[in-house]
């Protein structure tokens, strides 16, 4: 995949909406953070220890758990996953396999800050907004079964 590309796809997700063009070309130009992934390739594997998150450029995943095998959730593109093992400095508590083709733009957080002085910034207070939005919804849906 070349940058043009990338950036195209970066460009038009709303995760990266707090970016500039500028910023928005620079994680394109990561050639070596962004990676495609053909059907049914793991991304992540439940139970490893890795210090990266990845934000979903194109395509679906799905978020599995082992043993039982349950599919959990699908992911579309904008989605990020692989956050919470990365940010609590644990294992990996869920596998994420590609639902068809994909591509993933993947930060590893040891190294988030040789990026451009805004871009962790901003990628952070991205990841917290989402966490937030999802501990939101999880409040709402307890509170409906008390």
């Amino acid at each position: 995949m070349d940058n043009e590309q990338a950036f195209e796809l970066i460009d038009k997700l709303s995760f990266f909406d707090e970016f500039s063009r500028e910023e928005k070309f620079f994680l394109s130009t990561l050639e070596s953070q962004i990676y495609k992934y053909l059907p049914s390739d793991i991304i992540i594997k439940e139970g490893e220890k890795d210090y990266s998150f990845f934000i979903l450029l194109k395509g679906v995943v799905a978020v599995v758990k082992n043993n039982p095998e349950v599919t959990i959730a699908k992911l579309k593109a904008g989605a990020i996953f692989g956050e919470i093992a990365c940010i609590a400095k644990r294992t990996r508590t869920t596998s994420v396999i590609a639902d068809g083709d994909a591509v993933a733009l993947k930060i590893d957080i040891q190294n988030i800050d040789t990026l451009k002085p805004a871009v962790p910034t901003k990628l952070k207070d991205k990841l917290i907004e989402i966490l937030v939005r999802r501990l939101e919804t999880m409040n709402e849906q307890v509170t409906r079964n008390v």
